[in-house]
């Protein structure tokens, strides 16, 4: 095929991988391969056709997640890390979110840019925000915020490495998830107060998922809202995760200021995004997390680094700077004077 047809056609089809994938999750296959065996073991262990199974089993080496030897399928090292539901990187839940939400809104992308409106009442008959359509279902929240958790840790493990809380009594992270930041800071900075804020409908998995880990009596959960101005006060060092790009720029400004509000003089504020390159031509993921952003949210939009930095200072921020760091946010730091 002429080098330019096959290009455009392996984009076009780019869904056939994605939908395999989240199909051989669902079906477990990854787990039947995760010791060695031929294929009429593995259709057996999955409980699926052989005839089905093997379609399955071809495409999944094709893409090379899996691979054949002496006629017995093993899994890539990739396929271990991230596909088999025991390990702690599985991704079995962001297929799950991908399913049930972002691929019926991906259906409706060209009318969300033609109206340049959300897509949320079209393919769910709600007209509810995100968050609230999102949270509704336990497992629904269990799915986003365990993906989430996998996805972050290469930045926290970034910020733990690379940014000083030294000058910092009381850490608070805002829209916590799992806890990975929160947890990782108490455990390397003992000293430091630590506390989590988050959505009533979030709190409960958050607080399960600190106590599992041994945090219950380390780290508190305080309940509250970033954009009706509902938070903990008095902590010096604030944190907000990848969550500006969820809402639209005024709502931005707006829960710019009411962090700002709450923290005492003096403190920091941290927000950690992955910014649109400063001429807004890309990078990839980025740029097309902003369409994902217009077909499931109210407004919410990607932004380059001196876009936020400039509703930083709109809503009264000093000091305000970005910091790299290793993994795939920057940090955007501003103070309260």
């Amino acid at each position: 095929m002429e080098s330019a047809v096959k290009e455009i056609a392996g984009i076009l089809t780019g869904f056939f991988q994605s939908k395999t994938v989240a199909a051989a999750l669902e079906l477990r296959i990854f787990d039947a391969i995760d010791t060695p065996a031929r294929a009429e073991v593995v259709c057996r262990r999955a409980g699926v056709p052989l005839a089905s199974g093997k379609r399955l089993l071809i495409a999944l080496e094709a893409m090379k997640l899996i691979s054949r030897e002496n006629d017995e399928y093993r899994l890539s090292d990739a396929a271990k890390r991230c596909l088999v539901s025991t390990s702690p990187q599985w991704m079995g839940w962001m297929a799950r979110h991908c399913d049930v939400f972002l691929y019926p809104l991906w259906g409706q992308c060209a009318e969300a840019i033609r109206q340049d409106e959300d897509r949320r009442t079209a393919v769910f008959g709600d007209n509810r925000s995100w968050f609230d359509i999102l949270y509704q279902n336990p497992r629904d929240v269990a799915d986003f915020q365990e993906f989430l958790g996998v996805l972050a840790q290469p930045f926290v493990d970034g910020m733990i490495e690379s940014f000083d809380f030294s000058p910092y009594r009381r850490f608070i992270d805002i829209g916590s998830g799992c806890g990975s930041l929160p947890m990782s800071v108490a455990r390397s900075h003992p000293k430091l107060e630590v506390a989590v804020c988050e959505l009533p409908q979030a709190a409960a998995f958050t607080r399960e998922k600190l106590d599992a880990r041994g945090f219950k009596d380390h780290i508190a959960v305080f309940e509250g809202n970033v954009l009706e101005g509902d938070l903990p006060r008095g902590f010096d060092l604030v944190h907000l995760g990848w969550m500006l790009h969820d809402y639209a720029i005024e709502s931005q400004r707006t829960i710019l200021e009411n962090i700002l509000a709450a923290m005492p003089s003096g403190a920091t504020f941290v927000a950690s995004e992955t910014p649109l390159n400063d001429d807004e031509s890309g990078p990839l993921f980025t740029s097309l997390l902003s369409i994902n952003m217009l077909l499931s949210t109210d407004g919410g939009v990607e932004s380059t680094t001196e876009e936020y930095l400039g509703r930083f200072r709109d809503a009264g921020f000093v000091n305000t700077r970005a910091q790299t760091i290793p993994g795939p946010r920057k940090l955007l730091i501003g103070e309260k004077a």
